[in-house]
């Protein structure tokens, strides 16, 4: 069977960029003949595998430029066009939200192939509330999507309810997902977590640990993800400064990019860090490979994800793989799926800056009490590679 998995861009790797390239990875070890298609491809993107763009290529021919503003944009308009990039397929995995169902759709109706949709998240660019679209727009791509949208909004909404409806399968990476896709599209989604490589993520010896986490403060509290306004890192530093309160050794260490699109908004987090006085406390350590964030899952005492309303999250999964509890916003969200209160980890009150603070000196207990096998354990039974194939294979061959 041949498989093709459509995506808007590989320009960052952020949740939904993982979930693709795992699961071309994850169709080629079971025999598949699979390919990743993208409008953009950045042939720069730094990735911990040997082949960072093995399977992968863009849908688009050499005669677009090759700027992510314009292929993005464009892929929207020349969607009839690029169909041919896909004349052999059996089957279409399109990935919103973007442009991916859109043209999924058009090859459903001209050529009359199926396609699965697997929706992590409806467009943000159309359903946020003004004020989070606003800080949803933090580079130049994002900032072009965000104009359009304020001038072809109704069209753009159209196009995305019929991409989506018209799926022969529609797949939800969580239940909190799932119910805005019903909300939206009026359709039932089945939930298909994303894949946790737990050979990977996993427990480490206790000697690496010791050594992972020698340029800390006791308790280390990690977080990691996109540094972008539109996450609320701010939230995070004045939980912080609750905590150094009680522990004045506490270290707070964030992984994550920096560069020229980050870099202001980086810049305003060191300021309330410094207002705070806790900027000794908080450390930016900038992109990680994945072998030094297995580490660090593992040196860390406590994972903490502050993001509100996250649709899923893979940070405090990954964490509690290697063993390390998290802490999560009581929000509805994704990580109320993946943290077990009191057990994983906690969820605390939304929004709530000091229960956040307090949850967390909680969860460093818990890691102290060794938890690390139960959260292993409730990973491996529900967020395992095997697991997410075996839901999409379902899926596919019920389909064909």
């Amino acid at each position: 069977m041949k498989i093709a998995i459509l995506y808007s861009h590989l320009k960052e790797l952020g949740g939904a960029e993982r979930v693709i390239l795992k699961q071309v990875e994850l169709f080629h070890q079971k025999g598949y003949n699979a390919e990743c298609f993208f409008a953009y491809v950045d042939k720069n993107l730094r990735k911990e595998s040997s082949n960072p763009h093995c399977y992968t290529k863009s849908f688009f021919t050499s005669f677009v430029p090759n700027s992510p503003a314009i292929r993005i944009i464009l892929s929207v308009p020349l969607a009839p066009l690029v169909l041919q990039a896909f004349s052999e397929e059996d089957v279409l995995i399109c990935h919103g939200y973007g442009p991916a169902p859109w043209i999924g759709y058009l090859n459903k109706k001209f050529r009359g192939k199926k396609y699965l949709s697997y929706i992590h998240s409806p467009p943000r660019f159309l359903y946020l509330n003004s004020k989070e679209r606003a800080l949803w727009r933090f580079n130049d791509v994002r900032e072009v999507i965000f104009r359009l949208s304020k001038v072809a909004g109704p069209f753009l909404k159209e196009m995305d309810y019929y991409s989506v409806v018209n799926s022969d399968v529609v797949l939800a990476n969580s239940y909190f997902t799932a119910k805005r896709i019903q909300a939206i599209y009026g359709i039932t989604a089945k939930v298909c977590y994303p894949p946790v490589d737990i050979e990977t993520f996993r427990i480490l010896e206790q000697k690496i640990s010791k050594e992972s986490r020698k340029d800390f403060g006791w308790p280390l509290i990690l977080s990691t993800g996109r540094i972008v306004a539109v996450k609320h890192w701010e939230w995070l530093l004045e939980i912080m400064s609750h905590i150094v309160k009680e522990i004045p050794s506490a270290t707070l260490a964030i992984t994550g990019e920096i560069s020229k699109e980050n870099n202001k908004y980086i810049r305003k987090l060191l300021k309330i860090a410094k207002k705070l006085e806790i900027k000794k406390n908080v450390k930016f350590l900038g992109f990680q490979s994945q072998k030094e964030l297995v580490r660090l899952y593992n040196a860390a005492d406590v994972y903490v994800y502050s993001v509100p309303r996250e649709d899923f999250g893979l940070g405090p999964v990954e964490a509690m793989a290697c063993g390390t509890p998290s802490v999560v916003w009581n929000d509805g969200g994704g990580p109320c799926e993946t943290v077990i209160d009191g057990e994983t980890g906690f969820r605390a009150n939304p929004y709530h800056m000091k229960d956040f603070a307090e949850k967390i000196l909680k969860a460093v207990d818990l890691k102290e009490k060794n938890v690390s096998l139960k959260t292993r354990r409730f990973v491996e039974e529900n967020f395992s590679c095997e697991k997410h194939l075996k839901i999409l294979e379902e899926n596919i061959q019920r389909i064909r």
